[in-house]
């Protein structure tokens, strides 16, 4: 194992015979804090988490460094490279950690060769979110409850309850799929879903448990992806 990095399906050492420096990794998202000075004690007074009842994060920011194989040829690869990803929006699956990707995008950063080595940098500017990788889409609801992808399909006939589980690190948006149009109550607020897919942030399922009231005669499908730091 070369400890490659897939970038949208393309492995670095099968497609560019590159070899990185170290093991890949990719770095945490900053935490977006909030400290106000606080002129009556000591200390700082802690707001980061006060308006949203969560912690909010950043970009996950870095580089990741290569030695390109002395019988590759530099100048093909440099120019693959850059037509491939400079400046361009990937997924990007670690070979050191399989189930996972991330989404975000790529530029070449600097080059360097002499007559025997040549020593590339990629840096990775990726949403603070990993998610699980598309290989996986035939995780079942049923059998394989607590992983990442979660599909279920259910029949609303007048009103229907329905408790979704998000195991996952952040809030994240379902998708539906209603037969009819339905009616959605979440949160004390009442939202509408029309026939065909649906996607709405105003259904984002919080961490943990989230009950849905659905009125209405439809059949519907619903998808989401949980996420992971």
């Amino acid at each position: 194992m070369y400890h490659s990095i897939i970038i949208s399906g393309k492995n670095t050492y099968d497609e560019w015979q590159m070899v990185p420096t170290s093991r890949p990794l990719v770095n945490p998202p900053e935490v977006k804090t909030t400290y106000l000075d606080n002129p009556g004690g000591n200390g700082s007074l802690d707001y980061t988490d006060s308006l949203t009842g969560t912690v909010l994060y950043g970009q996950r920011t870095g580089s990741w460094e290569f030695w390109l194989k002395p019988e590759a040829e530099w100048a093909n690869v440099y120019s693959s490279l850059l037509n491939y990803l400079h400046g361009i929006k990937h997924t990007v699956i670690l070979e050191d950690d399989p189930d996972f990707m991330y989404i975000g995008r790529l530029q070449i950063n600097n080059w360097k060769s002499d007559p025997h080595n040549s020593l590339l940098t990629i840096d990775y500017n990726l949403d603070p979110f990993k998610e699980v990788a598309s290989e996986h889409e035939d995780w079942k609801w049923d059998e394989y409850y607590n992983r990442t992808i979660k599909y279920q399909t259910f029949r609303v006939f007048g009103e229907k309850y329905i408790t979704f589980v998000n195991d996952g690190s952040g809030p994240i948006v379902p998708t539906f799929n209603c037969s009819e149009n339905v009616q959605v109550i979440y949160k004390e607020q009442t939202y509408n879903l029309m026939k065909g897919f649906n996607s709405n942030k105003n259904l984002s399922l919080d961490i943990g448990s989230n009950v849905m009231k659905f009125i209405g005669n439809a059949d519907i499908y619903i998808r989401y992806q949980e996420v992971s730091l």
